[in-house]
């Protein structure tokens, strides 16, 4: 059945009763059982109804408050899968800064049933700069979007020149300016209903640059999804 994405093991697929007899069983074509339990899952857990976040309340978290003071014309509304902790760490650790391409595809599985989901919507993936596409060679969310096979467009582009997100402590990251600007072949999607797709959500900034500057040329439909919160 080929290798674990995750731990390189050889994927033995043993179904339990549950599944066998369940029209949703889990596909196993790329995780193997051990590393899919391990993985740090937000469904069924106390979490923030605008951002996903893991917390004891279910209002809203003080940073989709401030974003809603912020932004109020923007629907305040985020789904992620995972905390970002552990093998999602770990595997976005490999994937987006050591370049291990194999892993593009260890979330098909969970793309897919958000594109079932929302079935009218076009997935947007936020694009990365210049300076990250030299440096990495591929677009993280692209090829992941490739290796789900899921179609997108990409009307966005990314002027950013600065230090990485990835080197910025909170603060930093909360004061980071626009960075995205709409390509000329925007217009034809105005009327469609946009997912926007990033690896993480961490203090929500990148996303919602996305989402004002998608506002302020007419989308009115606008969801957003990460892998990790």
């Amino acid at each position: 059945m080929g290798q674990c994405l995750f731990c390189q093991n050889e994927i033995r697929e043993c179904l339990t009763l549950q599944e066998i007899f369940s029209f949703g069983k889990k596909d196993y074509g790329t995780i193997c059982r051990s590393c899919d339990e391990k993985l740090p899952r937000l469904a069924g857990q106390t979490c923030c109804p605008g951002c996903i976040r893991a917390q004891t309340s279910t209002e809203l978290c003080e940073d989709c408050r401030r974003w809603s003071c912020r932004y109020p014309e923007l629907t305040i509304g985020h789904h992620a899968y995972y905390a970002y902790t552990g093998v999602v760490k770990e595997w976005l650790q490999r994937y987006k800064f050591q370049g291990d391409y194999r892993l593009a595809g260890a979330f098909s599985n969970e793309l897919r049933d958000f594109q079932r989901a929302y079935p009218k919507g076009l997935f947007l993936p936020l694009p990365i700069s210049s300076a990250s596409y030299e440096e990495r060679g591929f677009s993280q969310c692209e090829e992941m979007l490739k290796q789900s096979g899921i179609h997108y467009a990409q009307f966005l582009g990314n002027q950013y020149a600065g230090e990485k997100q990835s080197e910025k402590n909170r603060q930093e990251r909360l004061l980071t300016t626009q960075p995205f600007f709409m390509l000329d072949e925007y217009k034809k999607y105005l009327q469609q209903e946009i997912i926007l797709f990033d690896d993480v959500y961490t203090t929500g900034r990148t996303l919602y640059h996305a989402k004002n500057l998608l506002y302020k040329q007419g989308f009115r439909l606008i969801r957003s999804v990460t892998i990790a919160r």
